[in-house]
This record gives structure tokens, sequence and C-alpha cells, in this order.
């Protein structure tokens, strides 16, 4: 007996890159490209205050870029899309807490909140 199929019409999401990571390289490109040319400018002409103006317009450009690459994935991560590169500001992480105060754990023997002596797990069993 023959084995037949039918094709059967689906949905899949294709990735490609993203506007975010364009936008994050293009930053980057108008900073190298504003400080090499105010560093030409600065060789060239010789006035620091025009080099210094094309630097200072490269690092707003790289803050302008960066901040809407960032709102994109803020607005991404809002509507729960797949967003590349990393959201900045704070982050969640795992760190060790004291069962007794909840204080952060700075050492492996005691807590510096309490004083309380701290058990490990493996020297229970």
């Amino acid at each position: 007996m023959e084995l037949t199929a039918r094709a059967i019409r689906q949905q899949r999401q294709v990735r490609g890159v993203g506007l975010e990571t364009i936008l994050d390289v293009v930053s980057v490109l108008a900073l190298v490209f504003g400080i090499v040319g105010s560093l030409g400018t600065l060789v060239a002409v010789g006035d620091a205050w025009v080099a210094s103006s094309i630097a200072v317009r490269a690092v707003l450009h790289w803050l302008w870029l960066r901040a809407l690459a960032e709102l994109i994935r803020l607005l991404k991560r809002s509507v729960g899309l797949e967003h590349a590169g990393r959201i900045s500001g704070s982050h969640i992480a795992t760190v060790d807490t004291c069962s007794h105060c909840g204080a952060t754990l700075r050492s492996d023997v005691c807590c510096h909140g309490c004083g309380a002596r701290l058990i490990h797990p493996e020297a229970d069993a």
C-alpha cells in the first residue's frame, strides 16, 4: 500500500533580523563614524570647537538610536513578542538570603543582618 498525505495549511512564525538589532548596529556605526569624523576634522581643520561639536552630535545620535531600540524591545515584550537584545536596567538575579531575617547573605558562615549561623543543606544529609 502506498503512503499518502494531504497538505495542511499552518501558520508559522518566521524570524528575521529585528528592527531593534538594526538600530543597535546603526547607533554604533554612527558613534564610530562621528568620532572618526571629529578626529579627522581636528587634524585637518585644527578647530577643536567644530570637532567637539561633531563628537557630541555623534554621542547624541547614538543615544537616540539606542533609546528607540529599547522602546521597540519594551513594546515587543509588553505584547508578548520575542525581541532581540537585552533590555537595559534592572534584571532578576538569584541571591542567597537568610531564612531568619531575609537579609542578603554576604558570607557562607553567618548572616550579617541577624548574626545567625548558616546551616548548609548538604550537612544535614
